[in-house]
């Protein structure tokens, strides 16, 4: 998200993925991922943050640079022992569970979700 509106750590997430896109790192993301940019780019335009006319845009280049997506439905069984055993959305849960499948830390920047999994390997923005 943070390569589509400006915003703190918006450069560090345009290096992630242009690094990304020329084979350094690999980004996944579960497949509810379109669904939760797209609320996020909806919402700001509703907040005046984008124009509602760049929506296509924006959402067109975010399907262009996508991520290596995983099915969620695979994730389904250890998310929701994750979202029981630490209290979290089953949304939240989901990106955790495919982390740790994965062997992989959890890039994000929700700090909330940060406290609430310290058990799990996250690392945000600002420490890469």
């Amino acid at each position: 998200m943070k390569t589509l509106l400006a915003g703190n750590n918006t450069q560090k997430a345009l290096q992630l993925r242009d690094d990304f896109r020329k084979g350094i790192h690999e980004l996944l993301a579960p497949d509810l991922y379109f669904l939760e940019v797209g609320n996020v780019l909806v919402n700001a335009a509703r907040a005046g943050q984008i124009k509602q006319a760049d929506l296509p845009v924006l959402y067109a280049d975010l399907l262009y640079h996508q991520p290596i997506i995983v099915p969620a439905p695979s994730l389904f069984p250890r998310a929701f022992s994750i979202a029981s055993q630490i209290r979290v959305s089953i949304y939240d849960a989901i990106y955790l569970a495919l982390s740790e499948q994965e062997g992989c830390p959890l890039l994000t920047d929700d700090v909330k979700l940060i406290k609430a999994a310290p058990g799990f390997s996250t690392v945000t923005l600002d420490q890469l």
